[in-house]
């Protein structure tokens, strides 16, 4: 199953949340947010610990971005360890690529 997306989180694992935009839609309600420009199309936010990421990572998926899924501590694996804590809870929308052009969104 392909969905549209707008934007996702690409990178999570240490100290700064990084949103990859895929057009300009999500620009706006991001940097209201507090994301600030990246390298190329993504943005990002420093955090100061799990609670905080994981305040972030509500609004995120309020707001539709979906998580990126992986190796290694990719996004999609921070947001089930912080909702495994009891940090969050609920579902959310997990992006894993198949080539670099097609991807599948679930909801995790």
């Amino acid at each position: 199953m392909e969905t549209h997306i707008d934007a996702y989180v690409r990178q999570a694992d240490g100290n700064c949340i990084k949103v990859m935009l895929l057009n300009d839609r999500p620009g706006a309600p991001l940097q209201a947010l507090g994301f600030s420009a990246g390298e190329g199309d993504t943005l990002t936010l420093p955090v100061s610990d799990d609670a905080a990421k994981a305040a972030v990572f509500i609004r995120l998926r309020d707001l539709g971005v979906a998580f990126s899924a992986g190796r290694e501590w990719c996004p999609a694996d921070v947001f089930e360890h912080l909702r495994d804590s009891g940090l969050l809870q609920g579902p959310y929308s997990r992006v894993a690529w198949r080539t670099p052009q097609q991807f599948t969104v679930t909801t995790a």
